[in-house]
Protein backbone atom coordinates (compact mmCIF):
# COMPACT_ATOMS: atom_id res chain seq x y z
CA UNK A 1 0.00 0.00 0.00
CA UNK A 2 3.19 2.47 0.58
CA UNK A 3 4.12 2.28 -2.72
CA UNK A 4 0.72 2.78 -4.26
CA UNK A 5 0.43 6.11 -2.44
CA UNK A 6 2.86 7.33 -5.02
CA UNK A 7 0.81 6.49 -7.94
CA UNK A 8 -2.86 6.79 -6.87
CA UNK A 9 -2.91 10.42 -6.58
CA UNK A 10 -2.44 12.96 -8.99
CA UNK A 11 0.69 13.69 -10.10
CA UNK A 12 1.45 17.61 -10.33
CA UNK A 13 3.32 16.69 -13.68
CA UNK A 14 0.56 14.63 -15.20
CA UNK A 15 -1.16 17.21 -16.87
CA UNK A 16 1.50 18.14 -19.15
CA UNK A 17 2.74 15.11 -19.82
CA UNK A 18 -1.15 14.00 -21.14
CA UNK A 19 -0.72 17.23 -22.74
CA UNK A 20 2.42 16.54 -24.80
CA UNK A 21 1.30 12.48 -25.61
CA UNK A 22 -2.13 14.54 -26.95
CA UNK A 23 -0.14 16.35 -29.27
CA UNK A 24 2.00 13.35 -30.42
CA UNK A 25 -0.78 11.24 -31.37
CA UNK A 26 -2.31 13.84 -33.23
CA UNK A 27 0.90 15.25 -35.08
CA UNK A 28 0.99 11.05 -35.74
CA UNK A 29 -1.72 10.82 -37.28
CA UNK A 30 -2.06 14.08 -39.30
CA UNK A 31 -5.35 15.20 -37.29
CA UNK A 32 -5.35 19.14 -37.53
CA UNK A 33 -5.24 20.49 -33.81
CA UNK A 34 -7.42 23.32 -35.25
CA UNK A 35 -10.50 22.12 -32.83
CA UNK A 36 -8.34 22.58 -29.68
CA UNK A 37 -8.08 26.09 -29.69
CA UNK A 38 -8.84 27.53 -26.33
CA UNK A 39 -11.85 30.09 -26.05
CA UNK A 40 -13.38 29.32 -23.12
CA UNK A 41 -12.33 30.77 -19.64
CA UNK A 42 -12.14 26.86 -18.51
CA UNK A 43 -10.06 25.47 -21.55
CA UNK A 44 -6.77 24.82 -20.93
CA UNK A 45 -4.00 26.26 -22.12
CA UNK A 46 -0.07 25.53 -22.05
CA UNK A 47 2.57 28.12 -20.78
CA UNK A 48 6.58 27.74 -20.83
CA UNK A 49 7.95 29.15 -18.28
CA UNK A 50 9.65 32.63 -18.35
CA UNK A 51 7.39 33.43 -21.36
CA UNK A 52 5.03 36.29 -21.55
CA UNK A 53 2.73 34.29 -23.67
CA UNK A 54 0.47 31.24 -23.37
CA UNK A 55 -0.06 28.41 -26.29
CA UNK A 56 -2.31 25.85 -27.43
CA UNK A 57 -1.18 21.97 -27.31
CA UNK A 58 -0.34 21.97 -30.76
CA UNK A 59 1.77 25.13 -31.06
CA UNK A 60 5.31 24.37 -32.10
CA UNK A 61 6.87 26.39 -29.31
CA UNK A 62 5.02 24.21 -26.82
CA UNK A 63 6.73 21.22 -29.30
CA UNK A 64 10.05 22.47 -28.55
CA UNK A 65 9.61 23.23 -24.57
CA UNK A 66 9.33 20.00 -24.34
CA UNK A 67 8.29 18.81 -20.71
CA UNK A 68 9.49 22.19 -19.49
CA UNK A 69 5.68 23.56 -19.67
CA UNK A 70 2.91 23.92 -18.01
CA UNK A 71 -0.67 23.57 -18.04
CA UNK A 72 -3.86 25.94 -16.99
CA UNK A 73 -6.85 27.17 -17.09
CA UNK A 74 -6.93 29.79 -19.68
CA UNK A 75 -8.59 32.31 -16.93
CA UNK A 76 -5.94 31.57 -14.89
CA UNK A 77 -3.08 32.49 -17.68
CA UNK A 78 -5.03 35.87 -18.31
CA UNK A 79 -5.09 36.60 -14.91
CA UNK A 80 -1.52 36.34 -14.54
CA UNK A 81 -1.25 39.22 -17.60
CA UNK A 82 -0.27 36.81 -20.10
CA UNK A 83 -1.14 37.15 -23.54
CA UNK A 84 -2.04 34.91 -26.24
CA UNK A 85 1.06 33.86 -28.93
CA UNK A 86 -0.02 34.78 -32.14
CA UNK A 87 1.99 32.23 -33.84
CA UNK A 88 -0.60 29.12 -32.51
CA UNK A 89 -3.65 31.63 -32.88
CA UNK A 90 -4.96 30.92 -29.70
CA UNK A 91 -6.78 34.48 -29.71
CA UNK A 92 -8.09 33.27 -32.68
CA UNK A 93 -11.97 31.95 -32.90
CA UNK A 94 -12.21 27.97 -33.79
CA UNK A 95 -15.06 29.23 -36.42
CA UNK A 96 -12.43 32.24 -37.86
CA UNK A 97 -9.41 30.16 -38.01
CA UNK A 98 -7.20 30.41 -41.18
CA UNK A 99 -6.67 27.56 -43.17
CA UNK A 100 -3.18 26.29 -42.05
CA UNK A 101 -2.72 25.02 -45.65
CA UNK A 102 -2.44 28.41 -46.84
CA UNK A 103 0.38 29.16 -44.61
CA UNK A 104 3.84 30.52 -47.30
CA UNK A 105 6.54 28.08 -47.06
CA UNK A 106 10.20 28.03 -49.11
CA UNK A 107 11.70 26.12 -52.19
CA UNK A 108 14.86 25.99 -54.34
CA UNK A 109 15.67 24.42 -57.68
CA UNK A 110 17.26 21.04 -57.40
CA UNK A 111 15.83 20.88 -53.67
CA UNK A 112 13.40 17.82 -52.78
CA UNK A 113 12.57 19.72 -49.53
CA UNK A 114 10.35 22.49 -48.35
CA UNK A 115 11.97 25.12 -45.52
CA UNK A 116 10.70 28.07 -43.17
CA UNK A 117 12.19 31.72 -44.54
CA UNK A 118 14.85 31.45 -41.91
CA UNK A 119 16.35 28.01 -43.17
CA UNK A 120 20.19 27.91 -42.62
CA UNK A 121 19.90 25.40 -46.06
CA UNK A 122 17.64 27.74 -47.88
CA UNK A 123 19.70 29.54 -50.98
CA UNK A 124 19.20 32.38 -52.51
CA UNK A 125 16.30 31.26 -55.49
CA UNK A 126 13.76 30.79 -53.30
CA UNK A 127 10.35 30.36 -54.18
CA UNK A 128 7.40 30.78 -52.03
CA UNK A 129 4.44 28.16 -52.32
CA UNK A 130 2.24 27.42 -49.97
CA UNK A 131 2.28 24.69 -47.29
CA UNK A 132 -0.44 22.64 -49.49
CA UNK A 133 1.52 22.49 -52.78
CA UNK A 134 4.73 21.92 -50.92
CA UNK A 135 3.18 19.50 -48.68
CA UNK A 136 2.07 17.13 -52.00
CA UNK A 137 5.23 17.60 -54.20
CA UNK A 138 8.39 18.20 -51.30
CA UNK A 139 9.29 16.56 -47.71
CA UNK A 140 9.73 18.90 -44.53
CA UNK A 141 13.21 20.12 -44.32
CA UNK A 142 14.95 18.38 -41.42
CA UNK A 143 16.66 21.37 -40.31
CA UNK A 144 13.88 24.17 -40.21
CA UNK A 145 11.11 21.84 -39.73
CA UNK A 146 8.46 23.82 -40.86
CA UNK A 147 4.77 23.20 -40.57
CA UNK A 148 3.57 19.75 -42.09
CA UNK A 149 -0.01 20.00 -44.51
CA UNK A 150 -2.50 19.12 -42.66
CA UNK A 151 -5.15 16.44 -44.23
CA UNK A 152 -8.52 17.56 -45.38
CA UNK A 153 -11.30 15.63 -45.58
CA UNK A 154 -13.39 15.95 -48.95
Amino acid sequence: MGGCARECYPNPRMPRVVVVLICAVLAIAGVSVAPLRAQDANDLVVTIPGDKEFHQPGCPLVTKAGSAVQVMKRSEAVRRKLTPHAGCRAAESAGAAANPNTAKVYTQPGDNKYHTATCAKLGAQKTAVTLDEAGRKWWPCPVCKPPVRQRTVR
